[in-house]
């Protein structure tokens, strides 16, 4: 039995790739987003607040720091390294906090050298 292939049938099939590929495209976009909104993974008080909010990526963390906050996405160096790195850019670091560790006082001085 030989089938043809009409032409509704083959627009049906070229909507459907069409439709699979812009979700595809859409589902790699979508966790961008959430992961920003929800991927803070350190953060940091600032002993004095900032002029401007700024962005900052330092050693693969991507730091947003508005007024006296910052957050920034997981990293791969110790808490008081990160926290070095962040206080270079941004000034003196009250309080930091890698997940849910928080750097004591000994950490902080360390930090703010």
């Amino acid at each position: 039995m030989i089938r043809f292939v009409t032409a509704a049938r083959r627009s049906k099939g070229a909507i459907t790739l069409s439709a699979l590929a812009l979700a595809g495209t859409l589902a790699g976009l979508a966790p961008a987003p959430a992961i920003a909104a929800s991927g803070a993974f350190y953060r940091a008080e600032l002993a004095s607040p900032l002029a401007a909010p700024r962005r900052e990526i330092l050693n693969g963390v991507i730091w947003s720091c508005a007024e006296s906050t910052c957050t920034g996405t997981k990293g791969g160096s110790r808490a008081e390294l990160e926290c070095a790195r962040l206080a270079q850019k941004v000034g003196p670091i009250a309080a930091f906090t890698k997940g849910e560790d928080m750097l004591d006082q000994t950490g902080l001085m360390r930090c703010n050298k």
